[in-house]
């Protein structure tokens, strides 16, 4: 039995990865977070690598403004300057928690979530720490042997995962590590630049596997100058109307932002979906994308696990997203 897999069993991770990436924008984010964040993905890879060189300069930066949830302290000092018995203060205009970290999306004044929890730590987690990882060791087992079509929509699913760093940085995470020991400001530090290099990574791989995957298809110029206009679009136009912030989205309960994530997972991991459907069907092929009907003795996924020669960060590659 041969050891090399198939070209439906190699798209089989790329779909689930913009599918899981999905349903953890909802988790951690909010629900309205993974809706726009279907229609972000797309073009996504400029406004992730500004993202990223936004992420890069907060973490060098001490600027913090945690949200209080104690009275303002004018309203006290308004009070004892016009006497007990005058009228309630007229409350003066404060920045509210969006404006304090340069957003200026009305919608999100209200809706902002900063909460700290476990689910967002898991979040963090699978987003900066393990994904690029993954996506690292799918590369190096499929660059050259993905079709044109798999690189690209691979290239979109991780823009899914990305896209979770540059809507919510998590700094009030950071924050929690800093403390006042020499560890603490270390931890804190190195948490930020971890988002900030793993957004730079994964914008860095998402370009290369767009790029690489039209030239594979060898796609006309004009694709490449509208994709890039799209692209700078979609990039302006997110910045203004979800910014790069410190929090996500008040959610609509657990079920609900669960429910959206995975219905936005389920839109974004289409174009793979249809990728794997016709990897191995060849009356159904387009010419020139990618598509063909696998050699001889291909081997499936379950086959391909099973293979003892085959490297066990090979296997991670094939099934991981």
């Amino acid at each position: 039995m041969s050891c090399e897999l198939s070209a439906q069993g190699r798209a089989f991770s790329t779909v689930l990865t913009a599918f899981i990436g999905s349903i953890i924008n909802g988790i951690t984010s909010g629900y309205l977070v993974a809706f726009i964040t279907a229609w972000i993905s797309w073009f996504a890879t400029l406004r992730i690598l500004i993202g990223a060189i936004w992420s890069l300069r907060q973490a060098f930066s001490s600027e913090y403004t945690p949200i209080s949830t104690a009275p303002p302290a004018y309203e006290s000092v308004a009070l004892e300057e016009r006497g007990a018995g005058a009228g309630p203060a007229v409350p003066e205009q404060t920045p509210s928690a969006t404006a304090q970290i340069g957003s200026n999306w009305s919608m999100m004044d209200k809706r902002l979530n900063r909460k700290i929890t476990v689910l967002g730590w898991m979040g963090w987690v699978y987003t900066a720490v393990y994904s690029p990882v993954v996506q690292i060791l799918w590369l190096a087992a499929n660059w050259t042997s993905a079709s044109g079509a798999l690189k690209i929509v691979r290239g979109l699913g991780i823009s899914v995962t990305a896209l979770g760093l540059t809507i919510d940085t998590k700094k009030r995470y950071a924050e929690t590590l800093r403390g006042s020991t020499y560890l603490g400001r270390v931890a804190c530090v190195a948490f930020k630049l971890t988002n900030a290099g793993s957004a730079f990574g994964m914008g860095a791989m998402c370009a290369a596997l767009l790029i690489k995957g039209a030239l594979d298809l060898n796609l006309k110029w004009f694709f490449f100058v509208i994709y890039c206009v799209f692209m700078v679009i979609w990039a302006a136009g997110s910045f203004a109307f979800i910014p790069v912030q410190d929090g996500g989205v008040k959610g609509a309960g657990i079920i609900l932002d669960v429910l959206m994530g995975a219905f936005a997972g389920v839109i974004l991991a289409a174009p793979a979906f249809f990728v794997m459907r016709n990897a191995e069907q060849p009356t159904l092929s387009m010419d020139g994308f990618g598509f063909s009907t696998p050699e001889s003795g291909q081997a499936s996924l379950n086959d391909y696990l099973s293979c003892e020669s085959v490297a066990v960060w090979r296997k991670i590659a094939a099934v991981l997203p």
